[in-house]
């Protein structure tokens, strides 16, 4: 069964339980407020909140009324994360997602909160304008078998919420540089020539023939014991206030090129961080791009105003 669309007003989401009230959600934020019913079950995209390489959408659940949703976990599908999210006119989005469940303030009451996530690996593409096509699938409560030893989905409400085509309407405060300037890195010369700098994440590009093959003397100190490429450039973001964020936290496209001592790749870095985290890669840390005054990359200062 199709859900219909359903007037509800939902409050938004990702504001009240992820993100909170600051500058950096309102420069990256817009509300939707779309709804689609099912079963007398309603689903409801309230905001969203993205740049150019990772879009987020905050669901908000609503039972029949006199329905008390019960605190546990839930999710939509037979697997986590199991939707069909497309963006038609972008080559590479959507190439992952995920959802989750998000903390439920009110365990009494028939309403449950999920944030949708999506993320693209190439910083040449941008969700802002994009057209989007959702649809989610059957509403399970999750428990544990300890019998059986094994985790058990129960149906809650069958069927699907298709949303149909919503575009994607975002403030654009991305700070775009292609600076060109030398850097010290991995003991080489190289060059940073490109800086990206939104309220969710920073990206930075570091390039230089000096960095091919690096993998013959960068060593296997990565937290998760490959080379040591990506982890530990430092990357500070300086504001008018005097205050400093580190941007610290691999995001998933982080990688090198090159780097194998017979590889046919120029030498690069695409170092992509966010400032703070959650569970499940979620960031818990929007900056005010509009007050960021200079950003330091491996020691080099570079002045953004």
């Amino acid at each position: 069964m199709t859900g219909a669309v359903a007037g509800v007003v939902a409050s938004p989401t990702l504001h009240d339980l992820v993100f909170g009230e600051s500058e950096g959600y309102e420069q990256s934020s817009a509300f939707i407020g779309k709804s689609v019913e099912n079963h007398g079950w309603t689903v409801t995209i309230t905001d969203c909140v993205g740049d150019n390489l990772d879009l987020y959408l905050g669901l908000e659940l609503t039972a029949p009324e006199g329905t008390v949703l019960r605190e546990g976990d839930y999710q939509f599908g037979n697997r986590p994360g199991d939707i069909d999210l497309t963006f038609p006119d972008m080559g590479r989005g959507g190439e992952s997602w995920g959802i989750w469940q998000l903390p439920d303030d009110d365990p009494t009451d028939n309403k449950l909160n999920f944030m949708l996530h999506s993320g693209t690996f190439f910083p040449g593409e941008s969700y802002n304008g994009q057209r989007m096509q959702l649809k989610i699938y059957d509403l399970c409560k999750i428990w544990y078998d300890t019998e059986r030893q094994e985790k058990i989905l129960d149906p809650v409400c069958n069927g699907t919420w298709d949303f149909g085509e919503i575009t994607i309407d975002l403030p654009y405060t991305t700070i775009h540089l292609e600076p060109n300037i030398p850097v010290t890195t991995l003991d080489v010369e190289a060059t940073i020539t490109e800086i990206m700098i939104s309220p969710i994440s920073v990206l930075v590009r570091i390039e230089g023939d000096a960095l091919k093959g690096h993998h013959a003397w960068v060593p296997k100190n990565a937290r998760d014991g490959y080379y040591g490429c990506v982890e530990y450039q430092e990357i500070i973001l300086y504001s008018e206030d005097g205050s400093t964020v580190t941007a610290e936290y691999t995001r998933g496209g982080t990688g090198c090129w090159g780097g194998e001592a017979d590889s046919d790749e120029e030498g690069m870095l695409l170092l992509q961080r966010f400032y703070a985290l959650k569970t499940n890669y979620i960031p818990r840390k929007l900056v005010d791009v509009d007050s960021l005054t200079a950003i330091s990359v491996c020691g080099v200062m570079i002045p953004l105003k």
